[in-house]
């Protein structure tokens, strides 16, 4: 039997829900969960019901001082420590209980002599709720139930994306010749496996209703959009004219290097829903695309953004390959919170068996892990009128 735990939790500025499928002996190996097992083998997995436990225990350590370290005891490579990052605790000479010690540490501050460091584990603070539920899909084997608290909490986006992520040195790129360039040849290969592909298909279909107009933006000859509803309309803007005009999901298509021009063609408040699948690890000014994006939603419009662990190395911004993946999703929802989006999300799936004829079957057994988040264009009140005493 396949066991889909999650983890709900609410930060202050969005909810959460991370996702991790594993066979019901990953809940048999450890006597904690032993009462979340025989809860879930009775439950109808026809009508949705879960199992539901205070996920603290595991969440640990937790409530323990903030660390003040010498400066002089960062063991990483980089720079300079960045305030609102996270670091393994190995980066820490007095923190590290070994050399590779990878539990995270979220660095609060830096002074000239001084790190201010919080080494709690980072959903401590936000009272996660741990829900079993039966699955039909197969995970991969080895998955284990530990796996599922390591990364999230760190998603919860920092004060300032600009400074924390967005500093000129995290922009730069191995390959800085125009996006053109590196476009013109089409790419007619998936960049994720199937089974991520309909994890995000899944997503999206959550949010399609039939005759919305949706915009695909930087996209390619697939638009990962499900199969229902067919009755959309959809636009794409992408690299490679080629690789838009064998999207059959296209009824506008445009080509346009977002990192030469972020103003969309568009007139405000068109879409109801905007897409961004596999590529928001490429613009080199994704506040200013953000912007755009929110300005051509509808009321009420939805923002959509979904990524892996898989890129082009070359083409990407530096400092995504530099950041944990949960905090990729903390850089992803700063920016959707600071680009004025509303009712904040992210969600995560991981633990998905890869398909047996996938052609990286043999470097990895488990599916492309999926990491969302979203924000809406919230609705503007009516100004009402002062009203007149009689």
């Amino acid at each position: 039997m396949t066991i889909e735990a999650s983890l709900i939790w609410q930060s202050p500025q969005a909810s959460h829900c991370d996702r991790l499928l594993v066979a019901d002996s990953a809940l048999l190996a450890d006597g904690r969960w032993a009462r979340a097992a025989e809860q879930v083998r009775g439950l109808d997995v026809s009508n949705d019901a879960s199992a539901e436990l205070d996920a603290a225990a595991w969440l640990q350590p937790a409530g323990q001082p903030i660390a003040e370290i010498p400066v002089g005891e960062f063991r990483l490579a980089a720079a300079f420590p960045v305030p609102g990052r996270f670091y393994p605790r190995s980066a820490f000479r007095s923190l590290a209980q070994n050399p590779r010690d990878m539990r995270a540490a979220w660095l609060l501050e830096v002074t000239a002599a001084t790190l201010r460091v919080d080494a709690n584990h980072p959903l401590s603070p936000y009272g996660a709720k741990l829900r079993f539920g039966n699955q039909p899909n197969e995970p991969t084997r080895g998955v284990r139930m530990v796996e599922l608290f390591d990364g999230p909490g760190m998603q919860v986006p920092a004060q300032s994306v600009e400074t924390t992520y967005l500093q000129p040195h995290g922009m730069l790129r191995q390959d800085a010749t125009a996006d053109s360039v590196f476009y013109t040849r089409p790419r007619m290969t998936h960049h994720l496996d199937a089974t991520c592909r309909a994890a995000i298909g899944d997503l999206y279909a959550r949010f399609l209703q039939p005759g919305m107009r949706v915009l695909d933006l930087m996209s390619s000859w697939v638009s990962h959009l499900p199969d229902s509803p067919a009755a959309l309309q959809v636009s794409g803007l992408g690299m490679n004219a080629e690789e838009l005009a064998a999207n059959p999901r296209l009824s506008e298509l445009l080509v346009q290097d977002l990192n030469q021009n972020v103003e969309l063609p568009w007139p405000d408040a068109v879409f109801d829903v905007v897409v961004c699948t596999a590529s928001i690890e490429y613009l080199l000014d994704p506040a200013a695309v953000m912007a755009q994006v929110r300005r051509v939603l509808k009321p009420s419009g939805m923002f959509i953004v979904t990524f892996s662990d898989r890129w082009f190395p070359s083409k990407a911004i530096q400092v995504w390959s530099e950041l944990h993946p949960f905090e990729r999703l903390g850089m992803v929802v700063g920016l959707l919170r600071d680009a004025g989006f509303s009712a904040l999300h992210s969600e995560t799936r991981r633990g998905l068996k890869r398909p047996e004829d996938d052609k990286y079957i043999n470097q990895r057994l488990y599916a492309d892990p999926l990491f969302a988040a979203w924000g809406q264009v919230q609705v503007a009140l009516p100004i009402s009128s002062p009203r007149h005493e009689t």
